[in-house]
């Protein structure tokens, strides 16, 4: 097995509410250690899509914590209007209005997608920069929350796009042709990724068992998810009982 950078642990949940749970103690810990590290008063969040809305939302109701200082960013956020049903910022908000009413429209730092697509993702990586407080150096993020597709995909890297795994310089990407729709994205790159305080996965589902045995036991590297490996901060997998069934 190829050695990690990083440190590495394992939440194995054999319920949703244990998952939840793990969840809610990730959030307050990140939190907690934001306040104490941090030269900025914020709490800087990146969001993924999918499944991790609604176990988000219900980690954050469970947490009771104060989110007043918090600012949510998106790993990735796919190329369409705000109100599209595709669109990332637009479920957590949907999601939150009625679950989360205390998290304001103004605590979410969204891709301008009216923008042409280049412009997109150069305007969102300038915004990260700015909010982080790090425009002349590498931003860091207290905390990055990324699913995990059955091929290995992270954000909106895939594998059969393997040259945007290769990206140095840039840190938010447009993506074209994504083999899963909608086609065209904006997603953070491994250098901004791999700078964050604490990076953690949450996956479930048995139909990911084997790849998640492959990415985070084998670090098998055609998987976009197995180059995920924080150069200062901690890495976190948290899997439900399906998802982990090949690491007990």
């Amino acid at each position: 097995m190829p050695d990690r950078k990083c440190s590495f642990k394992i939440s194995l949940a054999e319920s949703e509410d244990n998952l939840i749970e793990s969840l809610s103690n990730l959030l307050k810990q990140c939190s907690e250690k934001a306040t104490q590290l941090s030269p900025l008063p914020t709490f800087s969040i990146g969001l993924s899509g999918g499944s991790l809305v609604q176990l988000l939302t219900k980690a954050l109701k469970r947490s009771a914590l104060d989110t007043t200082n918090w600012e949510f960013f998106f790993c990735d956020e796919r190329y369409v209007a705000d109100n599209h049903s595709d669109s990332t910022y637009h479920a957590y908000r949907t999601e939150w209005l009625d679950q989360l009413p205390a998290i304001l429209d103004s605590q979410f730092v969204k891709a301008d997608t009216t923008k042409p697509l280049d412009a997109c993702a150069a305007d969102y990586e300038a915004r990260v920069k700015v909010k982080l407080g790090n425009s002349a150096s590498l931003p860091q993020f207290d905390l990055l929350l990324l699913g995990m597709g059955p091929d290995g995909h992270t954000c909106s890297l895939f594998p059969e796009q393997p040259a945007t795994l290769k990206e140095t310089s840039r840190l938010v990407i447009p993506i074209r042709n994504s083999p899963k729709p909608p086609p065209e994205r904006i997603t953070f790159t491994l250098p901004l990724i791999n700078n964050a305080r604490d990076v953690a996965f949450v996956v479930t589902g048995a139909s990911k068992s084997d790849v998640v045995k492959r990415v985070f036991l084998e670090q098998d590297k055609q998987f976009p998810a197995a180059w995920v490996d924080p150069t200062q901060g901690q890495l976190t997998l948290i899997v439900d009982a399906g998802a982990g069934s090949q690491i007990k």
